[in-house]
């Protein structure tokens, strides 16, 4: 009987360990040869994000413009994995605290690919003010690259006919400052501004948007890699 219970007990363990550690949404890429970039969807499943009163949901949109942009990256020829692909998030079933099992299966993902650059997309809002719109590009306060990317991403966006008008800056988010590989943060735009969220919600501003940012980080890195040559 002692025997059957202790069993049981270590199938208990296991199997609870299994479900906290390795969440069957997590899908990890492995690493080729040449530039490599880790592409997050912000949100997802029931941590939905910002939304909006009409009903858009920034988890919705972060992954149509992370799959577009995910295309517009390997058009490029640059390597691409997504942290999800679906509408799920990667928090474990059994974690207590789903939104940081999620965010440490997105950092687990980054840390086992070892990506050159990871570019998260989110939406942003500012219900007091609803005239309030455009893109904004932060990154990692540590690096320098971060920052070259960045402020690429935003010049990109700054020169096109998007209606923005925005700098860089260094921003404190967990999925920045979680690994020490470089890292963006994108914010595509203002869902409490009305226009925004009826451009957002089109397939062909998200890939006009894809574009933009796979644009400045192709040309950035030819850059890079020039540089490093000389």
């Amino acid at each position: 009987m002692k025997k059957v219970f202790f069993f049981a007990i270590i199938c208990v363990l296991v199997f609870g360990y299994t479900l906290v550690d390795v969440p069957s949404a997590i899908r990890v890429y492995a690493r080729a040869e040449g530039f490599h970039v880790v592409v997050d969807a912000g949100h997802g499943g029931k941590d939905r994000g910002a939304s909006s009163r009409n009903g858009t949901y920034e988890s919705d949109i972060n992954l149509a413009i992370a799959q577009f942009l995910k295309s517009e990256l390997e058009t490029r020829g640059i390597g691409v994995t997504m942290t999800r692909e679906t509408q799920d998030w990667l928090a474990s079933p059994a974690a207590r605290n789903k939104k940081k099992s999620d965010m440490d299966a997105r950092r687990r993902i980054i840390e086992r690919v070892r990506p050159d650059l990871v570019i998260s997309i989110h939406l942003n809002t500012f219900p007091a003010d609803s005239s309030v719109r455009g893109l904004q590009t932060f990154y990692d306060k540590s690096g320098t690259t971060s920052k070259l990317f960045a402020e690429a991403i935003q010049n990109e966006f700054n020169r096109s006919p998007l209606a923005t008008n925005r700098l860089a800056k260094t921003g404190d988010y967990y999925i920045l400052d979680s690994t020490q590989f470089p890292a963006v943060l994108v914010e595509c735009g203002f869902i409490s501004n009305p226009d925004d969220e009826q451009l957002l919600n089109t397939t062909e501003y998200q890939r006009i948007i894809a574009h933009y940012i796979a644009s400045a980080v192709a040309t950035t890195q030819i850059k890079q890699t020039v540089n490093i040559m000389e």
